[in-house]
């Protein structure tokens, strides 16, 4: 088996990749040192040396830019060649399962170490995931963009989510760190499996449209399925909901220390509409890549703030001059090995 890095590109690095690629008349220095780092993480990528994921996150953040979608899912395609992320859902409720055995003192089914986050053995060869097609291994793409609705809806989800963190902000907190990650941590999980949940169904379900019915209606049917299947591994009290096991999951321990930071050291910071995302994929991708991109302010939470970069192994970039140029060396490293 390789043991070939994963590095999982943001939307940033993409987008600039995407704009230079397209843009193959501009010959000035910007867009060649994109167009450079693309063809040299794609030369690593085809040597199995590096690996670099899709998420459902690069279709979503994509999909709000009609004008630069598809180059941008083009340019993810080329450099994951069908490696995937499963969706940050099903990796926190898999994250959830193993808690739950682990709380009662028992041994989690025998998995492959990387099956909780993807689809496929990330360090396994690009040729395994290849379709052979008239005697030759190739890859098939199917791209669809998300409905306009649906677009909208993520639209409106992040103006809320800019009001909402703000007011959160603002309120800031008198805790201690460890009483405001705790906080945190107790929050989310409420959320997740508390009244709350019931009640955000219950409203998507009677706004009246057809898709939100429909959506609400899978979401009764997950959320009840998640109950069974941990009644089913044997946690039958509500303790296991305020447990070591579960605060400390990888997920729920990166997206809550992200919150708590905030809250805590910047109070006076302006939400960005990306900032939820920007949390949600770096708790999914954070615990299983060697390196991430990200922005600015993330990387200095990620790493002189929460050392998450000491604690899960995980180099952090942003997309600032100083940095870009660090992970093109990186690549060409690792090409030249």
């Amino acid at each position: 088996m390789s043991s070939h890095k994963i590095l999982y590109l943001d939307q940033n690095y993409l987008s600039h990749m995407a704009t230079a690629i397209n843009s193959k008349h501009l010959k000035n220095a910007e867009h060649e040192f994109w167009r450079t780092l693309f063809h040299d993480l794609k030369g690593a990528v085809v040597a199995n040396k590096i690996a670099c994921p899709e998420s459902e996150f690069h279709q979503v953040e994509s999909s709000l830019d009609r004008r630069v979608e598809r180059a941008i899912m083009r340019t993810a395609a080329d450099l994951s060649l069908g490696l995937e992320f499963r969706s940050w859902d099903s990796i926190l409720h898999l994250l959830i399962e193993e808690a739950a055995y682990r709380f009662l003192g028992k041994a989690p089914p025998l998995t492959e170490s990387w099956a909780t986050a993807f689809t496929t053995d990330p360090r396994a060869p690009v040729e395994s995931r290849l379709e052979e097609i008239l005697g030759k291994k190739v890859r098939v793409d199917v791209f669809f963009s998300l409905p306009d609705d649906i677009v909208e809806r993520k639209r409106q989800s992040k103006k809320r989510w800019i009001t909402d963190a703000g007011k959160a902000l603002k309120r800031g907190t008198t805790h201690s760190w460890a009483d405001e990650l705790l906080v945190q941590k107790q929050g989310f999980v409420y959320m997740l499996f508390g009244p709350p949940a019931m009640l955000s169904l219950m409203n998507e379900f009677s706004r009246g449209e057809e898709y939100d019915r429909l959506n609400a209606s899978e979401k009764f049917v997950q959320l009840y399925q998640r109950f069974y299947k941990l009644t089913s591994i044997g946690i039958t009290d509500f303790s296991f909901f305020s447990s070591g096991e579960l605060f400390n999951i990888p997920f729920i321990d990166v997206f809550c220390s992200l919150n708590a930071a905030q809250v805590a050291y910047h109070p006076n910071r302006t939400p960005h509409g990306s900032d939820l995302d920007d949390i949600t994929i770096l708790a999914t991708a954070i615990p299983y890549c060697d390196v991430v991109t990200t922005d600015k302010f993330m990387k200095e939470l990620l790493v002189n703030t929460l050392h998450f970069d000491e604690k899960y192994k995980c180099q952090i970039f942003s997309a600032s001059l100083e940095d870009r140029q660090l992970l093109q060396e990186f690549v060409e490293k690792i090409n030249h090995q």
